[in-house]
């Protein structure tokens, strides 16, 4: 899609050592001042403009006394002399080189070539005007440079020598049509015709005219781009197909980059598929790629479309064993308040019944206890109230209590029950595992490393890399499978790998996922065409078809993550919390039997004197 700068930079070189003879006078300085004058008073009377003008341009314009004849306006503007405008540009804020805060200027009568080269990747207006005072420069080489291109709206001014006395013309440049930057009249300037900033700028990208544009891919990313019946298809090439209908442009794929890697910094060098866009004049890369700081700096991105994180997958712990399931219903700590509450009433009513006697044996007071434990009646009366009572309410909580081991035992025998699973990043981090990734190029294994996060900076050195071969996890699951690894990638991926290996009865997804993160089609900087791109795949976002596309080709293995998430356990362990009522009722109980027993001692120490 771009020229060769090195052909680029010859043929302006040529252009300035073979200048185009000219047999007529240049346009009078009044002509030209009456130009910019018009434009100033016209379509740019109400923007903030950055004048860059040469030192040749200054020898034929007065700007300051033009700018005062403009008049009083509540736009601003920035005058600049190339010759002292690299300082400039390398220090002012992005708001003056990029975007529609300023509309540019330049004014030009003599090789622009150094100011061009002096322009870094931050420079990219919006709206940029040429005026060109100097008749021999060759504009139609001058178009060809990127830092020109990059602009999404072009005018040129300039004299049409064939007049006499000279006229001004006005030009634009089209896309890129057959890799030819096309120089395109739009008419002899007036003041009437060019009224509007939509007349000066009209729309110049309205579709790439039929341009191939060079896929950056990898085509290997489940279920965006992969790899079927020997062609590169995936949900994003459905998106990227209803976008080339619509703007006039096909494109070329590559199943992999050449270093076979996904794409990240590498000792300051891009390596993958950015590293196409940035070395290899690959134009546009639509895999799954997160963003980052470095990615936005340096390059062109369209707005996040889609998120996505990395997942753990990790061996279903083998089910416990089946004789353990009597005690399965009741937690640990539940089991020990029922048998400390079971002793504590057995003493205590032992105690009570020998300080106020009645005609129950105490050594059956035991089995009188432990009947209501096991819903078993005894053959045994109470004559004291006090005693009718405590055991009353310690038999309704014993029913509640029974109650309620039956009905989660039923659960615990007819399925079988699995240990607690790994679940959070910290609970991983605290196992004896390891973590295992195809190296594949991916950022995660360098950003586990230096995580400020105790637990993935544990986990970042305890990870094992195995090499990257299409749909090869033959050693990754392996150390799954043999519960020493769990293993690292991205969510979309893996749900398509586990069921490529059909052990979705031997795995799950880990519910807990790491560096969630925006995912956008990423594009050469400074393109011209970004806007269209963007634009494009904001719509077909918001009307639903990203989602769609992707449903579409995730359906087959859709529900894949939760497989093993049926092997948890067959229910929960009741807690002490949920049991707590009937323990609150014995305590109830237990007052009340206090208090009656109270009166019925003082009740028996009276009578007893008086007999």
């Amino acid at each position: 899609m771009k020229g060769s700068q090195h052909l680029v930079t010859l043929l302006w070189r040529l252009a300035w050592l073979c200048p185009v003879t000219c047999t007529h006078n240049a346009p009078s300085k009044q002509q030209t001042e009456a130009v910019i004058l018009g434009l100033l008073r016209g379509p740019l009377a109400q923007d903030n403009i950055l004048f860059v003008i040469d030192s040749g341009a200054l020898t034929i314009l007065d700007i300051d006394i033009i700018l005062a004849k403009r008049g009083t306006t509540p736009s601003g503007g920035i005058l600049v002399v190339s010759e002292e405008s690299t300082d400039f540009f390398l220090q002012a804020s992005l708001y003056f080189l990029r975007g529609r805060f300023l509309t540019t200027v330049f004014i030009f009568a003599e090789d622009p070539q150094r100011l061009l080269d002096s322009l870094d990747h931050r420079w990219n207006p919006d709206f940029l005007l040429l005026l060109n005072l100097n008749p021999t420069i060759n504009t139609t080489i001058l178009f060809w440079n990127d830092k020109i291109q990059r602009s999404r709206h072009i005018a040129l001014i300039e004299p049409e020598m064939k007049f006499v006395p000279p006229k001004f013309k006005v030009f634009t440049s089209k896309s890129f049509k057959q890799n030819t930057v096309v120089k395109y009249p739009m008419g002899l300037w007036k003041e009437k015709d060019f009224a509007s900033k939509t007349s000066l700028f009209p729309e110049r990208l309205k579709t790439l005219d039929g341009s191939v544009l060079q896929l950056a891919s990898f085509c290997d990313n489940f279920p965006f781009l992969y790899p079927q019946n020997d062609v590169c298809v995936g949900s994003n090439f459905d998106l990227l197909d209803i976008i080339a209908a619509k703007l006039n442009f096909t494109y070329t794929t590559q199943m992999e980059p050449k270093d076979h890697k996904w794409g990240a910094m590498e000792n300051g060098t891009w390596t993958g598929m950015l590293g196409d866009l940035m070395y290899n004049d690959k134009d546009l890369a639509i895999n799954l790629i997160q963003l980052s700081d470095e990615i936005i700096y340096e390059f062109d991105i369209s707005n996040p479309y889609f998120v996505e994180s990395y997942v753990f997958v990790l061996r279903v712990p083998p089910p416990l064993p089946l004789w353990r399931g009597l005690v399965y219903p009741f937690s640990g700590f539940l089991w020990l308040a029922i048998i400390s509450t079971i002793v504590l009433v057995i003493a205590l009513l032992t105690l009570c019944l020998h300080l106020v006697p009645d005609q129950y044996d105490l050594s059956n007071v035991f089995i009188l206890v432990l009947g209501g434990v096991v819903c078993q009646g005894v053959k045994q009366r109470l004559e004291a109230t006090w005693t009718r009572l405590w055991l009353g309410c310690w038999l309704l909580a014993c029913v509640i209590l029974t109650t309620a081991y039956t009905g989660n035992l039923v659960a615990f025998l007819s399925v079988p029950v699995y240990p607690t699973r790994i679940e959070t990043v910290e609970q991983l981090a605290a196992s004896g595992l390891r973590i295992c990734m195809q190296d594949y190029g991916s950022f995660v294994p360098a950003a586990l490393k230096v995580s400020t996060d105790p637990a993935l900076y544990t986990l970042g050195n305890k990870m094992d890399l195995f090499p990257y071969a299409y749909l090869n996890f033959d050693v990754g699951f392996k150390w799954v499978v043999s519960n020493t690894h769990s293993l690292l990638d991205t969510y979309s991926y893996l749900v398509n790998i586990v069921d490529h290996y059909g052990i979705t009865d031997d795995v799950y997804f880990m519910k807990e996922m790491v560096y969630p993160g925006y995912v956008s089609w990423i594009l050469r900087k400074n393109c011209p065409y970004t806007p269209l791109l963007v634009e494009a795949l904001t719509r077909l976002q918001e009307a639903g078809l990203v989602d769609y596309e992707y449903n579409t080709r995730m359906a087959k293995v859709r529900g894949r993550d939760q497989v093993g998430h049926d092997k948890v356990s067959a229910g929960r362990s009741l807690q002490l919390g949920q049991l707590l009522g009937a323990f609150m009722l014995w305590a109830l109980g237990l007052t009340a039997a206090a208090l009656v027993l109270l009166v019925e001692f003082l009740v028996h120490s009276r009578v007893l004197p008086i007999k």
